[in-house]
């Protein structure tokens, strides 16, 4: 298993930006499975009322900016973890050396 974790700072979920606390990304490559796994973790500063839906991610931090389709899989208002659910867009298979 590689993997590698990424801070984030900005967060927009389907156009709507989110005023972060930070987060972290989390991309995982078991070496059984051809697809990459991947979940964002994020804390805004304020309460967010998001549905357990499917959001399309702009993602962004100082190590770069990634792209990709996620569902919100819990969320307490603050706290949110989206789960990816397909391709990371701007994950470079290098940057698991």
């Amino acid at each position: 298993m590689k993997h590698r974790q990424y801070y984030v700072e900005q967060l927009a979920a389907s156009g709507r930006d989110l005023p972060l606390v930070g987060g972290d990304l989390m991309v995982v490559r078991y070496p059984e499975n051809p697809n990459l796994d991947w979940e964002l973790i994020v804390r805004t500063r304020a309460n967010e009322a998001l549905d357990q839906a499917p959001y399309r991610l702009l993602i962004s931090g100082p190590e770069g900016s990634f792209t990709g389709d996620a569902v919100l899989v819990r969320s307490d208002g603050r706290a949110h973890v989206f789960r990816g659910a397909g391709d990371l867009g701007g994950f470079d298979e290098g940057d698991f050396a």
